[in-house]
């Protein structure tokens, strides 16, 4: 029978968008208000305190140290929060502290603007923070070094911090309002998405729980990694968790035997998330009725859900992450800064268009080219998106956003009123950033023209001179820092979908083994493997068509792949639970074939002719790795 469930590339296939619709990070169904509030009392407080103390561009940098890093506030753990919070205002304050020394130094300013940059490239390679960090850092490093404010460097860095120091309060405000913390409540959405997929197994549903699942672990391991030792309550969440996925494996491997989930299922995982919700222990489940290797596989972890929310013990080998020390995690961000080819290509990039935008601006070409500059570190940092779609994005979303301001400036009088309209876009930019970055464009634009006349006093002109200098970054950036790049031209999924063919071999080669400790952490690695390569489609069918129709073709292969990993789950489901698991030897040669295809992806060939399959092989494993050779066959030359 085939599986009910529907691949995410099939879906992004469908519905692939276009540059012009680019998401930063999956939109919402609605905004969340308090990320609005939060936002517009992030900007807003610190120019109303200074309105009443006399002087309102006293609150423009404490403003502007609260935006950049109240953005870096995505959720999660508190502690992650602050962490987050912090390293990004540590990067702006000592970005403007560099780009304020060097303020009035003529030509000295192109290669010191050149160093921070390539610092911030190397930076962003850390991971998140880091790349929110290595932004910060360069951004105010160019704004520094074009706005005259007031006061020395250290004094501006210091305003800089009291901003950060502000948008932290809000970051942590909502802490006595929460019933339970949010690693608990990112566990509960992963049980309600299970409700969800039992009763609909559709692509949609299937989608919406792998991506609950994953930001469930991202939440608890976060709040974990910040935890001085084992924390009991974050363990248990982990294998809880674990559980979940166990589940959702159970479910695909009764579609391997043609069968629906029995009665009593539904009701059984609704109790489970109704005693998470409510803080309780949940009632014994009913015992499914069926004696099939599936239902059995499925009434096991249901049963084992049901005694971890109940307090029972948990068996930390069976948890998907094992603990790294502070000094393995020094020396993999090391690695990642130096020798990594997509640093060096990164750095190069970007300190080429910054060095030639920053020489551009000493020859006085534009009246504010400091807004030229800043575009191109925004528009150029790879793992925000397409650089050719924020770049067009940028160019649309400024140009309506300069009108939007123009038409605030004509009507609202200098003072305290103009504080209103810079609450509102203030608001809104997090709910921009949530569905493109032309929308966010769009709102950040009249925000910046605001906060720049409150200094300047440069009325409705600033509209223009910011239009032009925009189009002038986005212009360097595309000439420079994106056309003449062979890799631009070249669909950047072969590194990706290599990588996550061999995570799914890794998988493969210890799932049925019961003595291997590693195994929970190979089927997340595999699983995190391809949410990895799903976001580079997503990204890379927003690149030009000659681009994107190359992603295209990969997309029946990445249907393969998702396949064979969960065929290879439920295949492990069956066999703990009395299906005859397959001959050692069987399943290393079917993950040796995985490996061979990952060997082939890499290096542009045809995948070599597998050996006909061992005695006892499961057949369809086997058919999904051979479906998958076939369909990379004729990629080798992309």
């Amino acid at each position: 029978m085939p599986s009910p469930f529907r691949s995410a590339a099939d879906r992004l296939a469908d519905a692939a968008p276009g540059w012009l619709v680019e998401t930063v990070r999956p939109a919402p169904a609605k905004p969340a208000w308090w990320p609005m509030v939060r936002m517009a009392l992030a900007v807003t407080v610190p120019l109303l305190v200074a309105l009443v103390a006399g002087n309102l561009t006293l609150g423009l940098l404490p403003s502007m140290g609260a935006m950049g890093p109240g953005l870096a506030n995505r959720g999660g753990p508190y502690r992650e929060r602050v962490a987050r919070i912090g390293l990004v205002g540590l990067g702006g304050a000592a970005g403007y502290a560099i780009g304020a020394m060097v303020r009035g130094h003529g030509w000295w300013t192109v290669p010191v603007i050149v160093v921070v940059s390539v610092v911030s490239a190397l930076i962003s390679t850390i991971g998140a923070k880091g790349s929110l960090a290595g932004l910060q850092l360069v951004v105010m490093a160019v704004i520094s070094t074009g706005i005259p404010l007031p006061g020395g460097p250290l004094l501006g860095a210091a305003q800089f911090l009291l901003g950060v120091a502000w948008v932290t309060v809000l970051g942590v405000a909502d802490w006595p309002l929460r019933s339970r913390n949010p690693e608990e409540s990112a566990t509960v959405t992963v049980y309600r998405s299970l409700d969800r997929l039992i009763d609909d197994r559709d692509a949609d549903a299937l989608a919406a729980f792998d991506t609950a699942l994953e930001s469930g672990y991202d939440a608890v391991f976060g709040a974990r990694s910040a935890s001085a030792g084992q924390d009991p309550g974050q363990t248990r969440l982990i294998a809880l968790l674990n559980q979940a996925s166990l589940i959702r494996n159970a479910l695909i491997s009764l579609g391997q035997e043609g069968r629906d989930p029995p009665e009593g299922t539904a009701a059984a995982v609704e109790e489970i998330t109704a005693a998470l919700d409510e803080g309780r222990a949940p009632h014994p489940p009913p015992r499914l009725p069926g004696e099939s290797p599936a239902l059995r596989a499925l009434n096991s972890a249901v049963d084992g859900a049901v005694e971890l929310a109940s307090g029972g013990d948990v068996e930390t080998e069976q948890l998907p992450y094992r603990p790294v020390g502070y000094g393995e995690r020094f020396r993999n961000a090391w690695a990642k800064m130096w020798y990594g080819h997509f640093t060096r290509k990164y750095a190069v990039r970007l300190a080429l268009c910054m060095g030639v935008a920053t020489a551009i601006s000493e020859f006085g070409l534009f009246e504010r080219s400091y807004w030229m500059v800043l575009t191109v570190a925004l528009v150029l940092k790879p793992d925000f998106g397409s650089v050719f779609a924020r770049a067009l994005q940028r160019a649309l979303g400024t140009f309506a956003g300069t009108f939007v301001g123009v038409a605030v400036l004509l009507v609202v009088p200098y003072g305290p009123l103009i504080l209103v309209p810079i609450a509102v876009f203030a608001a809104l930019i997090p709910y921009g950033l949530q569905r493109n970055w032309g929308l966010m464009s769009t709102f950040q634009a009249p925000l910046v023209l605001l906060l720049v006349d409150l200094l300047t006093r440069g009325g409705p002109r600033l509209a223009e001179v910011r239009l032009v200098d925009t189009v002038a970054g986005c212009v360097i950036v595309l000439l420079l820092g994106y056309l003449p790049w062979p890799g631009s031209w070249h669909a950047p999924v072969r590194g990706p979908f290599a990588d996550a063919v061999s995570a799914t071999a890794r998988y493969l080669r210890g799932a049925f083994d019961p003595g291997n400790p590693d195994r929970p952490v190979y089927r997340r690695k595999a699983y995190e493997a391809m949410s990895d390569l799903r976001v580079v489609f997503q990204r890379a069918v927003t690149e030009p068509p000659t681009v994107s129709r190359r992603i295209t073709t990969w997309m029946p292969a990445m249907t393969a792949l998702e396949k064979v990993a969960d065929t290879t789950a439920a295949t492990v489901a069956r066999a703990e639970h009395g299906a005859p698991p397959p001959p050692p030897e069987a399943v290393r040669a079917l993950a040796d074939s995985l490996e061979e295809i990952a060997e082939a992806i890499r290096r542009r060939r045809v995948p070599a002719e597998p050996e006909p399959a061992a005695e006892g092989t499961p057949e369809r494993l086997d058919d999904a790795i051979r479906a998958l050779r076939d369909i990379i066959s004729g990629h080798h030359t992309c």
